[in-house]
């Protein structure tokens, strides 16, 4: 089949592999092979979320720090039509099964063999567990095979081949799945992934590359969700999928050498802090806790945005005094127009706006009436707690 982008690139670049499983047929009332596979609930999400992957990656093709080469998807589209993600891919899109992802993985992985220095990318999305302390998510044929019932990609494995690998100068993987402990598929000790690299005696004894990082959106025995784009939208996407997504647009990046970037670690870091800025309409009732698999050990960008500001959080110290202030954000410490942001809400929470990236210094000032105080700070990163002392 062909890959929904594909084009030459001179240098390094990226392979791009995205998988979105929200239909399980096999595992609901009535299907399948075992009775306790058969309350799998589709996951409209989960297909929605990788389709808003690709076009992030097709739409950010030449600020990937590695542009972008190729892009392969596999989605299990469940059947449901209402509050779906509008989508009309170039290509035809197969589905995740084991056979699917087995021969596409392969060819990703085979693509990431030809030129050394390229990248590779990778995103998976849908119902998923931890097997042995390791992220997995389940592919469409669940339930449907007796000799190998929970069929899946375990990205711990994954991970450890992609490290292994000897021509890739870094690998982003991400994974919106669950955590959760399955006591079956737990007890089975040798649980087979579906495997799409070599053969581990292949590369059992080469030096690891330290440069492949791992992202997923909930721990050991935890929970991950979905929430809508919007206040008020029916349309829902993977929560730890769009929150990456607003980091990897700008709003988790850095200065160094020169470039504003977004790395692995510090994205990761940002994560909880992007939840409450910008995803505050998803409450608080569900955790949010995403966390690093594999940490690569070094600050490796994965990409360059371009257009766009940094969260900032503003707040008087001691907290209490928010609601006695106007707030402005200048170049000049002085408490009069023109500003680059201001609040006069006096609202009694912290003030939560952006601003453009800058390696030049800003004020941030409260003012009530002429009196003002102002406190400097250089917006070169998020800055999650900027605090102003007032009396």
């Amino acid at each position: 089949m062909p890959l929904l982008f594909d084009r030459e690139v001179i240098g390094p670049k990226t392979h791009a592999f995205v998988i979105g499983v929200g239909n399980y047929p096999f595992a609901r009332a009535g299907q399948g092979v075992s009775a306790k596979l058969r309350a799998v609930p589709a996951l409209p999400s989960a297909a929605d979320s990788a389709k808003l992957v690709c076009n992030w990656l097709i739409e950010n093709k030449d600020r990937l720090a590695a542009p972008l080469a190729t892009l392969d998807v596999l989605i299990s589209d469940p059947p449901a039509t209402e509050n779906r993600y509008p989508w009309v891919p170039a290509v035809h899109v197969d589905s995740a099964t084991v056979s699917n992802v087995g021969t596409r993985g392969f060819a990703w992985y085979q693509r990431l063999s030809v030129q050394p220095g390229d990248v590779a990318f990778f995103y998976c999305c849908g119902h998923g567990a931890s097997h042995l302390q390791q992220p997995v998510v389940f592919l469409e044929d669940l339930n449907s095979n007796p000799t190998n019932l929970w069929s899946h990609i375990n990205l711990g494995e994954l991970s450890y081949r992609l490290r292994k690998h000897q021509s890739i100068s870094a690998a982003f993987l991400f994974s919106d799945a669950c955590g959760e402990f399955i006591p079956q598929f737990e007890l089975i000790k040798q649980a087979v992934p579906c495997p799409f690299y070599p053969d581990e005696t292949e590369s059992m004894f080469s030096v690891s590359r330290n440069q492949v990082s791992l992202l997923c959106a909930a721990s050991e025995n935890q929970l991950a969700y979905e929430g809508p784009d919007l206040a008020g939208s029916h349309l829902k996407f993977g929560r730890f999928t769009q929150t990456c997504l607003k980091g990897l647009s700008g709003s988790s990046a850095r200065y160094s050498r020169g470039r504003w970037g977004v790395n692995s670690r510090d994205l990761q870091s940002d994560l909880k802090a992007l939840r409450r800025i910008y995803f505050e309409h998803w409450g608080d009732k569900e955790p949010f806790d995403p966390y690093s698999a594999v940490t690569p050990s070094d600050l490796i960008p994965l990409v360059y945005p371009e257009n766009f500001e940094l969260p900032l959080v503003v707040s008087t110290d001691p907290p209490e005094r928010m609601p006695y202030y106007d707030f402005a954000i200048s170049e000049r410490n002085e408490p009069a127009p023109p500003w680059l942001k201001n609040n006069a809400t006096r609202a009694p929470g912290p003030w939560k706006t952006s601003v453009p990236p800058s390696i030049n210094a800003l004020y941030a000032i409260a003012i009530d009436g002429t009196d003002y105080f102002s406190q400097l700070f250089q917006p070169k990163e998020p800055l999650f707690e900027q605090w102003v002392s007032v009396p």
